[in-house]
């Protein structure tokens, strides 16, 4: 589904720049990373930064849940950490314009765009933990180094597609479920469709039970492990990712 959305287009703040990737043997340059500041939910100080990453030094990918209301409504997104201590999100969102307001029934009729938010951890997670206080879940994935770079380079080059060839979000077939479970099929091809990647919430219900998570315990007690829970008066700094993985 391409999009015929303007370049011009007067987006959302949030969505106003989009990421891009440029190759160098092992090394990837990755343009716009987002990481912006917030102080409520509809206030925040945009940032943006480059970064450059080795790929040799990326070691996992962590499955990000986040629930506000229903325990089958969420969204998802991954996370890959690297073993300088860095993590780099991307999250599969619709790209709004100003005075536009999710709905999941216009997202069936060609109504958004389509965006991979490639951002800092601080930003992607810590906007939903500390200020918007939705239910956050964080899973490491069980698969191999190699697998992460595969799925990673995946990410960029649906990234970087994007941007020569926008497309529209549909809330069934071309959202942030669908679009993780098409990448992740690149690396196990055992992956099929379910209707968990339909109902969100149960994505990391699904991803359990395809052997991708810690099975050492039952699906709940991972789930109740895996939780994030953020101390009272807990500031999103520097240390914010290793402080939301210390408790795991």
């Amino acid at each position: 589904m391409k999009s015929g959305t303007e370049k011009s287009a007067p987006w959302v703040e949030e969505y106003a720049r989009t990421a891009s990737a440029m190759w160098c043997g092992d090394q990837v340059r990755i343009r716009n990373v987002r990481n912006f500041v917030y102080r409520t939910r509809d206030e925040a100080t945009p940032a943006y930064f480059d970064a450059i990453y080795e790929i040799s030094r990326l070691q996992t990918v962590d499955l990000v849940v986040s629930r506000w209301t229903h325990e089958s409504i969420a969204h998802v997104f991954v996370s890959f950490g690297f073993d300088d201590g860095r993590y780099l999100s991307i999250s599969i969102e619709t790209r709004r314009r100003q005075g536009q307001h999710y709905s999941t029934w216009r997202g069936f009729f060609k109504h958004y765009d389509l965006i991979y938010v490639v951002a800092d951890e601080r930003d992607l997670i810590g906007v939903r933990t500390d200020i918007r206080r939705e239910r956050v879940s964080l899973y490491r994935a069980q698969v191999t180094a190699a697998t992460v770079r595969a799925l990673f380079k995946d990410y960029m080059r649906r990234v970087n597609d994007l941007n020569e060839r926008p497309e529209f979000y549909h809330t069934l077939f071309n959202n942030c479920t669908s679009n993780i479970l098409h990448h992740a099929r690149t690396v196990a091809p055992h992956l099929r469709y379910s209707w968990k990647v339909l109902l969100s919430g149960h994505a990391d219900d699904y991803t359990y039970r395809m052997g991708l998570l810690d099975n050492t315990s039952t699906f709940d007690e991972l789930k109740r492990r895996s939780l994030i829970v953020r101390p009272e008066g807990a500031r999103i700094d520097e240390d914010f990712s290793a402080a939301i993985r210390r408790a795991h």
